[in-house]
């Protein structure tokens, strides 16, 4: 039988690739145009179960295994599993053979393993994800409590912190959480480098958050500009899914509207006394307004990428230098030896992990810093780290966790694994910062009418820090 492809000089065997991650490029048509002395062979994962139906299939090879994914609370990983399939699953892909005539299924098990051993249905998705709909297991309580505490998110006796209280208002997971209060901030950057036009330097390359933005203002800017079809052009042409950005846009609205609680203690702060209106239709506005204080350096990706260290922290990895202590201050480059194949290694504090090869950063050889953070870590052949940005020492300093400082060494210690060396007299000032600008969220919290967050010194010392540590060496 023939491997058939629908291109036009193949003459006999051929081949067809439908790639998962370039949606709306050419598609299913294998069964149209096909010579009638020839086959066709479709090779599939178990998205062939449900999602694609090809009439003139007779033959079905089961090989009764697939993968799915599955989360294990002590070690804050999601892995690809390789199992049995159900039942149910089994008679799915039985039903894919013979839709328009008679066809035959060969499974590569037994008739016993069908019968006894196999599980009628898969287990429900919710139940092999970080999700309750059942008392959790104590094991995952202590784990969901543990990751309050490493998030910021209470302290002392489970106490709420000021990042816990607005958390607590978000009807999302802890970790969404923190990242949308940074949405509007990565939202806003590049919003001036959608033609190329930058100021951007080697760092700003290497950030996949940086570079998603980029994308979606794009998509959003054409979109609006030029209609739909110029939109799905857009996405076509870059590999991108129109569904997913679609989805993005709606969630961020429905998310907005999910937080008025915040969104009207946020007005009470910063919006005129002037506004009138709805509410929400004001602030979508009023936060994209390039000209607001609070706005003044929405266009450093220093800044921002300090903003994504706190949100997705402890989702942080670094290399050998960030464990062994990398000079504070130092004009940094890592880099690797040649037993290392050219890349650094990268550790999470438990394991050596690797960069996703969909990540921008997964082929560079040297970073800027020795830190990144990441969205999520999966586990296949390997543990990898998806969607990453590099990040600096100030930002670990400023938003990590808990610092440890040996006053003799200048060593400084973060959650008891990354290491920065410095005088004593500057970490201790870090230090005093982050507790300083705890004590402004407090205030921020108990009375909001009067805080000044715009215009605080404390604010204002932390932005001039960043961006002092990203200008370039004299």
């Amino acid at each position: 039988m023939n491997i058939v492809d629908d291109d036009d000089d193949v003459a006999g065997v051929g081949h067809r690739d439908v790639p998962r991650g370039c949606p709306g490029k050419g598609g299913w048509k294998l069964s149209s145009g096909v010579p009638a002395e020839l086959g066709t062979v479709i090779v599939a994962t178990d998205i062939a179960e449900t999602s694609i139906t090809i009439d003139d299939v007779i033959y079905v090879i089961d090989c009764g295994k697939h993968k799915e994914n599955r989360y294990n609370p002590q070690k804050k990983l999601s892995s690809m599993v390789e199992d049995w399939i159900s039942q149910a699953n089994a008679r799915q892909r039985r039903g894919r053979a013979g839709r328009v005539k008679p066809g035959f299924c060969f499974c590569l098990y037994t008739r016993h393993r069908f019968e006894k051993l196999m599980r009628p249905f898969q287990v429900p998705e919710m139940l092999r994800m970080p999700l309750a709909i059942e008392p959790p297991r104590e094991e995952a309580m202590t784990s969901a409590v543990a990751t309050l505490y490493e998030v910021g998110a209470i302290e002392g006796d489970e106490e709420l912190t000021p990042l816990g209280y607005h958390l607590a208002k978000l009807p999302v997971d802890v970790l969404i959480g923190k990242r949308h209060n940074v949405e509007r901030a990565k939202v806003s950057l590049l919003t001036d480098k959608l033609d190329g036009a930058s100021d951007s330097n080697e760092g700003d390359r290497q950030s996949d958050h940086l570079l998603m933005v980029v994308a979606y203002k794009k998509w959003a800017r054409i979109l609006r500009e030029k209609g739909v079809k110029a939109a799905q052009n857009f996405c076509n042409s870059y590999c991108l899914s129109s569904s997913v950005l679609y989805m993005i846009s709606s969630d961020h609205l429905h998310l907005d509207q999910r937080c008025n609680a915040a969104a009207a203690m946020i007005a009470a702060v910063l919006l005129p006394a002037h506004t009138d209106g709805k509410l929400k239709d004001k602030l979508d506005d009023w936060f994209a307004d390039i000209s607001q204080p609070f706005n003044m350096y929405s266009h450093h990706s220093s800044v921002v990428k300090s903003i994504l260290c706190a949100g997705l922290y402890p989702n942080v990895a670094a290399t050998e230098q960030g464990i062994v202590g990398v000079a504070l201050g130092s004009n940094f480059k890592s880099s690797a030896s040649p037993v290392t194949n050219g890349r650094p290694h990268w550790f999470d504090g438990r394991r050596e992990v690797h960069i996703h090869p969909s990540s921008i950063n997964s082929n560079s050889k040297v970073f800027q810093y020795p830190f990144l953070v990441f969205l999520e870590k999966v586990e296949t052949n390997k543990v990898f780290l998806r969607d990453t940005s590099i990040i600096s020492p100030y930002s670990i300093l400023l938003f990590g966790g808990a610092i440890n400082i040996q006053h003799q060494t200048g060593l400084v210690t973060l959650d008891g694994w990354l290491k920065l060396t410095a005088p004593a007299q500057t970490a201790v000032l870090f230090k005093e910062l982050r507790l300083t600008l705890h004590s402004v969220l407090k205030e921020l919290i108990k009375k909001p009418e009067t805080a000044t967050v715009v215009n605080n010194e404390v604010v204002r010392s932390i932005v001039h820090l960043l961006l002092e540590e990203d200008k370039p060496p004299k």
